[in-house]
């Protein structure tokens, strides 16, 4: 065996001798490095991932959906709404019949809230079968509101249209909602109370199974779905609504305008007047939960980088301590012709 081969393996078997003596200040080594890097590794993939998911979803869900607000802009925001769009009238009951006699328009339907994300204090409840479903989102919409959001019913049916201009009492419900009540059994023409009042079951949305984003996929999997009227009816203080329209395929442009100049003349905007309401098409919506997304990533990145960096300086201060450790022996190597790659090699 030559000299130089003989140094080496000799050379490594110190190494792994060292490791094992020290087995403890090996495995944090390992420890901080690996958590460093996983962290900043998973990061960057769900950060990917979201946006590519709101990508996809935007584009199979709502590709010709638009949505008018109160405010400037619709989903999450890290913006504070200005003076001016807080003291925006709501857009009305009136103003979604005016929409829909529109001709050019595939479908329209107002969306009032009730629940977490509207301005009640105390969210709703809804229970029958001797059970109560979790934290549900109450939604007043049209009959046609399904060709806008691209729900699909795992059974039953939507409420039709007389159903919603009689102010029925009737109910879809979204598919975790009818599990935790239901469990097993066929919900279809059972009953559930919503804060109290009696409501018959006609349909359930259908498990989305993870299409959504952002929790969109739960709000689904949350939602119970009541005619508009019924909602007018039964909650006549929530007065946020949300016109939501479809257009036809390649007319998003033309139905943007059409609706805006019905909006603009009804709500008293100038010729030279900024409109006072929000317009949203899906891609816009898409821009918005981008920057949601961007500034998770500003606060979640740098957490991820500093793992890294505290695991990189553990790996320093356990060579330093390494290497001071060894000074004698380097210093007898030395002495006795050692060269600098040798050293280099064992550190």
């Amino acid at each position: 065996m030559s000299l130089n081969l003989q140094i080496a393996k000799d050379t490594v078997t110190a190494v792994f001798a060292s490791l094992w003596s020290y087995k403890l200040r090996a495995a944090l080594t390992l420890t901080g490095v690996i958590i460093g890097t996983a962290v900043v590794s998973m990061v960057g993939a769900i950060l990917t991932g979201l946006s590519e998911r709101v990508a996809a979803v935007t584009e199979e869900s709502s590709p010709n959906a638009i949505y008018f607000t109160k405010g400037a802009k619709i989903g999450p925001s890290f913006e504070t709404p200005t003076a001016e769009e807080r003291q925006r009238k709501e857009l009305t009951y009136e103003d979604a019949l005016a929409i829909a006699a529109l001709p050019g328009l595939k479908a329209v339907s107002p969306q009032k809230v009730i629940g977490d994300y509207g301005p009640t204090a105390n969210p709703p409840k809804i229970n029958g079968n001797g059970r109560e479903g979790f934290n549900p989102l109450i939604l007043g919409v049209w009959e046609n509101y399904p060709e806008i959001s691209s729900i699909t019913l795992a059974s039953g049916r939507f409420f039709t249209d007389y159903e919603r201009k009689n102010r029925s009492a009737v109910a879809v419900l979204g598919h975790r909602i009818a599990t935790q009540i239901f469990e097993d059994s066929d919900p279809i023409d059972q009953t559930v109370k919503i804060n109290g009042r009696i409501f018959r079951v006609v349909g359930v949305v259908a498990d989305p199974a993870g299409q959504g984003v952002i929790g969109s996929d739960d709000i689904e999997l949350r939602s119970v779905y009541i005619p508009f009227e019924t909602a007018l009816k039964f909650y006549p203080e929530i007065k946020n609504t949300v016109i939501c329209v479809r257009a036809f395929q390649g007319k998003t442009d033309e139905a943007l305008d059409e609706v805006s100049a019905v909006l603009r003349q009804r709500r008293g905007v100038g010729p030279n007047e900024p409109n006072n309401f929000g317009a949203n098409k899906a891609e816009q919506i898409f821009e918005v939960v981008n920057q949601a997304i961007s500034g998770l990533a500003a606060i979640v990145v740098p957490i991820a980088l500093a793992s890294l960096l505290v695991g990189g300086l553990g790996v320093m201060n356990i060579m330093l301590v390494s290497v001071t450790e060894r000074t004698a022996e380097v210093g007898i190597r030395r002495a006795v012709g050692a060269k600098n790659p040798t050293f280099s090699f064992s550190f």
